[in-house]
C-alpha cells in the first residue's frame, strides 16, 4: 500500500497538485518517513545508489569490448555460419575428447560445428589473433571457453 501510495505521489505530482517544494514542516516530515519506509521495506531500491561505482568491472569493460569486437570482427573465418568451432591440436588427448563430444552434441541437438586445426599455419595464426595459443579451446559469437569443456557445459551454453 505504502509503495503505492508513494509512486503515485511520485509520478503524478501535477495530477495530484502538489509541489514539493512548497510543502510544510509537517509535509515534509510525513513524506520523508513514507519514503524511509519504503527504502527500509524495499533496500533494493536504493542499492544501486548506495553501492558506487564498480570501478575494476569499469577498468575491464573496454577489454570485454575489444575482444567482442575481435569476435564479431572474425566471426565469418571463425565460425563459418556455425554455432560453435573448436581448435584443436596434433597430439593433444584432451582436443580428441572435445572434439568427439561437440560431434555428439551436433548429432543430439542438429547444432552446426567447425574444427579448426592448428597445425595448419593460417589456423595458428588465427588462434593467435584470437590470442589463445593453447589446444582445445572453444569459440562462440561471443565468448571463449579455454580448455576441455564438459559436454553437459557446453549444451548449456549452446542451448540457450
Amino acid at each position: 500500500m505504502r509503495l503505492s501510495f508513494l509512486l503515485c505521489a511520485m509520478a503524478f505530482p501535477a495530477v495530484a497538485q502538489t509541489d514539493f517544494s512548497a510543502m510544510t514542516q509537517a509535509e515534509r516530515t510525513a513524506f520523508g518517513a513514507e519514503v524511509r519506509a519504503l527504502l527500509m521495506d524495499e533496500p533494493k531500491l536504493a542499492a544501486d545508489a548506495m553501492a558506487g561505482p564498480n570501478y575494476a568491472a569499469e577498468a575491464y569493460r573496454d577489454e570485454a569490448d575489444a575482444d567482442l569486437a575481435l569476435l564479431n570482427d572474425l566471426s565469418a573465418e571463425v565460425l563459418d555460419g556455425s554455432s560453435i568451432a573448436l581448435f584443436i591440436a596434433p597430439d593433444c588427448l584432451a582436443c580428441v575428447d572435445a572434439e568427439r563430444e561437440l560431434d555428439d552434441i551436433s548429432k543430439r541437438y542438429d547444432i552446426k560445428f567447425k574444427i579448426h586445426d592448428m597445425s595448419n599455419p593460417a589456423t595458428f595464426a588465427l588462434a593467435e589473433r584470437l590470442g589463445i595459443g593453447e589446444a582445445p579451446f572453444y569459440v562462440m559469437p561471443t565468448m571463449i571457453l579455454r580448455g576441455h569443456i564438459p559436454d553437459i557445459v557446453l549444451v548449456r551454453y549452446l542451448t540457450k
